[in-house]
Order: structure tokens, then sequence, then C-alpha cells
């Protein structure tokens, strides 16, 4: 299972799914509602395509299996989404624990600037060694540790009581997000601050020029201010931007041939056929040669083969109709938010969407799920005066 069994959470994930599980087949009431019916036989009838299309081997592997796993990762995320997180005290103080490991992470993990002993790398959690020198706490790297530490310290603040304890809770969070040295996260989180902003300026339109102006470089300084955040690496000699555009090139690719997608079981051989493609394609619109050693991986091993983003994934497998799905909804997630006046989740909702649609995979990080499952259980009981901010 790779990275999704590299977090420990999901044990109690399917306990609970047991659980759950039992008490449905128990129970005299067997329902299964329309839109999951619709969901499973989409998924099932884009896999059959893909196998129809491929056949049921490629990169050396079975497809059936290779589909089965990625359906029980999805399965996983749709479950911790669809949790009830209703019981207030309980999801608080889970909550608190889950962020006080976040630091505990940062400061016994690898590359900690401490110089404290990193205590919790293990061959379990880090399936993977990294070469990148900067903290990544419990996760399975840098980028994913400054993800988690956006999600769990606004859920944090989210849930605080009093402001005081919100202040703090947001300057540790965004003490968490510099240290680790994430660019990504430091600007996904600089954006919706700018957003934010925007959507409570009440004033003239020329204020709104005025801000922007005036926090985008400051945002930029304070980047350049930290040297830290940009490693030392040119962008022809990395593969990394590379291999995330040549892959995102790939999926509008296969999206053009296969505009409902080719499946949890086409994924690959979808790969193999459209990434030389994209490759020569992205290569044409520079002057310099491109390292695409790593992407060129992927054309002969099914080792964490992606395009580094779940958005893009899921577009190869499931096509138009799951961006349908997805716009629909973000935005009507985000605009009830915004309703009801829950800034600091409208927040965290829009950091996460801004992370899934452009550089996180999103299976095995289980912060992702739990805060858009917070974000809707707030929505689904209406304004609750107490915890809005």
């Amino acid at each position: 299972m790779r990275s999704l069994g590299a977090g420990p959470c999901i044990f109690p994930l399917f306990a609970i799914a047991l659980v759950e599980g039992a008490q449905w087949l128990l129970s005299r009431n067997m329902r299964v509602s329309r839109g999951v019916v619709i969901c499973f036989a989409y998924v099932l009838f884009t896999a059959v395509y893909g196998l129809l299309l491929f056949g049921v081997r490629s990169h050396g592997e079975n497809l059936l299996w290779k589909g089965t796993t990625i359906f029980i990762s999805l399965a996983a995320i749709v479950f911790a989404v669809k949790l009830d997180y209703d019981k207030s005290p309980v999801v608080r103080s889970a909550i608190y624990v889950a962020f006080t490991l976040v630091i505990f992470g940062f400061l016994f993990g690898y590359a900690n600037p401490l110089g404290l002993p990193a205590l919790v790398e293990n061959g379990v959690l880090h399936f993977n060694s990294m070469p990148d020198l900067r903290p990544r706490g419990f996760a399975s790297e840098a980028s994913q540790f400054s993800l988690t530490a956006i999600i769990i310290g606004l859920l944090s603040v989210h849930v605080a009581r009093s402001r005081v304890g919100k202040t703090l809770l947001f300057l540790l969070t965004l003490g968490l997000l510099i240290a680790s040295g994430s660019k990504g996260g430091i600007l996904t989180l600089f954006i919706c601050v700018i957003l934010l902003c925007i959507m409570k300026w009440h004033s003239k339109w020329y204020h709104i020029i005025i801000l922007l102006f005036v926090l985008l470089p400051l945002g930029f300084v304070l980047i350049w201010l930290i040297p830290n955040l940009f490693p030392d690496e040119s962008f022809s000699s990395s593969g990394t931007v590379p291999t995330r555009f040549s892959m995102i090139i790939c999926a509008l690719m296969t999206v053009i041939h296969d505009p409902l997608g080719v499946g949890l079981t086409g994924f690959l051989p979808a790969v193999a056929k459209y990434l030389p493609g994209a490759m020569s394609t992205l290569q044409s619109i520079f002057p310099f040669p491109l390292n695409f050693d790593e992407v060129s991986d992927y054309l002969v091993s099914s080792d964490m083969v992606s395009t580094k983003s779940f958005f893009f994934d899921q577009l190869m497998r499931f096509g138009i109709p799951f961006v349908f799905f997805f716009v629909v909804f973000i935005g009507s997630l985000l605009k009830r938010l915004v309703a009801e006046r829950q800034r600091v989740l409208f927040i965290a909702i829009l950091a996460s969407t801004i992370a899934i649609v452009t550089y996180a995979p999103g299976t095995g990080n289980f912060a992702i799920p739990i805060v858009f499952g917070v974000a809707l259980n707030e929505v689904r009981n209406g304004p609750n005066p107490s915890r809005c901010e």
C-alpha cells in the first residue's frame, strides 16, 4: 500500500470502518444512497474500459490488482471525509493531540533546526530516504509535513475558544511552516490570506488594488529573505519541475483522447502511451535541455508513478466528469463557509485545494480528508455563534 500504509492512522481508520460496516450489515435498513451507487458504477465502468483499452498488464504489474489498491486508497479518503466530526470536545482534544505530534515530529525529526536527535525517523513511516535537507517530521517528505502543519495548525485555530489562543496557535503554525522551508506551503497560505482579506474588504474597488500591490511584494520579500526556502539548484538540472509539468501534460493528453478517463486500471498504460509525447512537448517550449531522468523511469517502472497532484491523477482516471464534480463540490463548500463566517476553515479548505491541485498527491495524508470532513460537518449543522471566527 506504500504511502497509505506509512501512517499509523490507517489502523484506527480501518477499525472504525469495520465497526460501522458491521453495524450497517446488522441493521434492518441496509440502504445505499443513489450518489454512492452512481459513483461506484462509474468507477467500475471506467475500470472495465481501461482493461478493454490496454489489457490486464503494464509495467510488469497486474492492472486488476493495481486498480484495487488504488480503489482502497481512494475509498479510505472518502470514508475519512464522511466520518462524524460533530462531537466537539472529542474532536477538539484529538486536533490538539495531532498538533502536538506535528510539533514533536518537527523537533525530533530529520534535519530539525535545533540539532535534536531524530527520534521519529524509521523505516515504517519513512519508507524512502530523502536527500532534501528540510524537516519532514512524521511525514514521508518535507512538502507533506508543511501541508500537514498548515491543516492541523488551522484546525487548532478553528477549535480554540479564546482569541489569544487562536492568535498563538496561528503564529505557531506560521512558524512551523517557515521553519519547514516549504515554498509551496508559504505561497499557498499567503494567497489564501490575501483572498480572505479581499473578501472582507468592504470599501472602494481601488483599495483592493492597493492591498494586492502591498501584500504581494511583501510575500515575495519574505521568501527572498529566507534563503533556505530555495535549494541551490537550477531549473534545468532539477528533475522535479520537468517531472511535474510532463505528467500534467500527459494527464491533459489522456483526457483529450479519453474524455471519460481511463479508470483505475488504465492509469499506468496511459502514462506509458502519452508521456513520451508530453516530454517532447515540454522540451520544445524551452531553449535549454531539461532533466527528464526521474520522469523517464515512469515508462518502465510502476513505483510511485504519479502526476504529483491528486487532481491530475484523478483527471486521468475519471476524466471530465471528475472535474465537474470537483469544481461544484469545492465551490459550494467554500461558498457556504464564507456565508457562515468560518474564515479559518475557509483558509484551510482553500489551502488544501490549492495543494491537491498543484503539488500534493492526496493519498496517505489524512489531514486533508479530515479538514474537509470537519468543514462539511460545520456547514451541515448550520452556523454556530460559539464557533464562528
